[in-house]
């Protein structure tokens, strides 16, 4: 198992620039931990919720991370392909692919709210057709040796191209709800399934079993290996730290994203790190109970191959976040490298 971490960024600071700078000592920690990747969430005008210190632009900020730091390797999570040109998304994939010398991955998704949301107008297309458009023109622009012709359902155009192509063979990561079609085409294009922090494991369970079950036609075969599977690990002394130490965290902006986390007859009180802990949805306290926890999702879910990290939030203090990061990739991260989730499994003798 390799691990990664999903910024997921959502902070309370008047100021940009203080979320930014907390975001970037994360991203800087990871790298310096053997972290090997970053996903950057991208929380633009596009969002039912406006926050002044969100991040609309996340290439913007891989860029500058890529500059401090050494081996990680970053994208967005995600870029929402139907409020933009599928060409300028394609060139600024390719800009980002050099100015990071090779260490940025594309993040594509369709977006929240895209159906709903009339700050870019109103659509005149289905979002989900225009996102699988803009895909197929955009990996058309990265790869045509030449200038092409494009006559889609969406967009239409005589002789395009892009400058400058892409350094490298870019891989993809897909924003995975538990949407069908979207976990298909993730494999039909050998792309990388990114699942958020927000599903349930038996709806984690499903999401794979469809995405290794789909037809697949260009790059990397569906594998568990290539799957991102985000999730709330908090790691200290024992879980009654962890629950002083998270008490006070903020939950709201996802409760509209939990309603299925909620028990027969719950509400949003039980929308608690307290609760949640309890449940064994969020997996925290000392390193042996968070490996415990990790492991019996791995096990449950099937496997995958990279846990992603939740970080980029008010969540405690700065520094016991970055604490905790250390204390997973010293403690437990270790305990995980050996799990291969495409080796075959051998089932014991009491199965």
């Amino acid at each position: 198992m390799q691990i990664g971490l999903f910024s997921n960024g959502n902070r309370n600071n008047a100021l940009a620039k203080t979320s930014y700078d907390e975001d970037l000592h994360e991203v800087i920690l990871a790298d310096r931990l053997g972290i090997s990747e970053a996903w950057i969430s991208e929380h633009g005008t596009f969002l039912a919720y406006q926050r002044p210190d969100q991040l609309p632009s996340a290439d913007l900020f891989i860029c500058k991370a890529a500059a401090l730091t050494k081996q990680i390797r970053m994208g967005p999570g995600i870029r929402p392909l139907p409020f933009f040109h599928p060409l300028q998304i394609a060139t600024d994939c390719a800009v980002c692919d050099h100015l990071t010398d090779g260490r940025y991955i594309a993040g594509f998704g369709v977006g929240i709210n895209a159906q709903s949301n009339k700050q870019r107008g109103t659509f005149a297309h289905d979002p989900r057709t225009m996102f699988r458009e803009a895909v197929d023109l955009i990996l058309k622009a990265w790869e045509a040796p030449a200038p092409f012709d494009w006559n889609g359902t969406v967009w239409q155009g005589e002789k395009w191209h892009i400058i400058p192509k892409p350094m490298t063979a870019l891989d993809v990561g897909i924003a995975c709800s538990r949407s069908d079609t979207t976990l298909e085409l993730t494999a039909e294009k050998g792309f990388l399934p990114l699942m958020s922090w927000t599903p349930t494991v038996p709806q984690v369970r499903e999401m794979l079993s469809i995405y290794m079950s789909s037809e697949h036609k260009r790059g990397a075969a569906p594998a568990r290996s290539r799957a991102r599977v985000g999730r709330v690990v908090y790691v200290c002394d024992s879980v009654a730290q962890a629950k002083r130490d998270l008490r006070d965290a903020e939950l709201r902006h996802a409760y509209n994203r939990m309603q299925h986390v909620l028990p027969p007859g719950g509400s949003n009180d039980d929308l608690t790190f307290e609760k949640l802990i309890d449940r064994g949805f969020f997996i925290c306290g000392d390193p042996d109970t968070v490996y415990d926890g990790i492991k019996n999702v791995y096990d449950e879910v099937g496997g995958f191959g990279t846990l992603l990290l939740i970080y980029g939030k008010d969540w405690g203090t700065l520094e016991r976040r970055c604490r905790s990061m250390e204390r997973f990739m010293a403690e437990v991260a270790p305990r995980l490298a050996a799990l291969d989730p495409d080796k075959p499994r051998v089932a014991s003798a009491a199965e």
